[in-house]
């Protein structure tokens, strides 16, 4: 009678040392997996919260003695912005992307007012008008759409990282 009860507790003991070692080797390729999905969306938040910044800089700094030059600088700037954002947008929420979207059909309202302005600038009006009509509509951009975008990611990055001040101030 012992050695049955012998038997079944040692056989217990190794089918239980066997399913938790796939289960601990499961869980910890799940870390390392996410560990790097987590890395690449901070580095992703990083690098977006950059261009928005520098996009932000260059029209502020530079919206009332813009060149062309500028103007394409800007423009360029923005496209890969928007670019950066669709390549990448399985990293980033639904909510955020939504507001990312709301920038590219803003930019491009903006390039359709550019581009009306180059038209009549060939019918003929003045350098002057057509360049306040360009400015009046990267003016547009200078709105709330980066600052959305922003603070849309803090809070991603915020809520990712765990910094939350709400749970900072209960844990102090």
């Amino acid at each position: 009678m012992i050695v049955p009860g012998l038997v079944a507790a040692v056989g217990s003991a190794v089918f239980y040392w066997r399913v938790k070692s796939k289960i601990d080797k499961s869980i910890e390729a799940h870390k390392v997996s996410y560990a790097g999905v987590f890395k690449e969306r901070i580095e992703i938040y990083k690098k977006l919260l950059e261009e928005i910044f520098e996009i932000e800089d260059t029209l502020s700094l530079r919206m009332n003695t813009m060149s062309r030059d500028d103007v394409n600088s800007i423009t360029e700037k923005i496209n890969a912005f928007i670019r950066f954002c669709w390549i990448n947008q399985p990293f980033l929420s639904v909510s955020l992307f939504d507001k990312i979207e709301n920038l590219r059909k803003e930019y491009v309202e903006c390039f359709k007012d550019s581009h009306i302005g180059g038209e009549k600038r060939k019918q003929k009006i003045t350098m002057t008008e057509g360049i306040e009509q360009q400015m009046k509509s990267l003016n547009k951009l200078k709105g709330d759409h980066f600052k959305l975008i922003r603070n849309e990611i803090i809070t991603q990055m915020r809520k990712d990282l765990q910094t939350d001040e709400k749970k900072n101030k209960a844990v102090l």
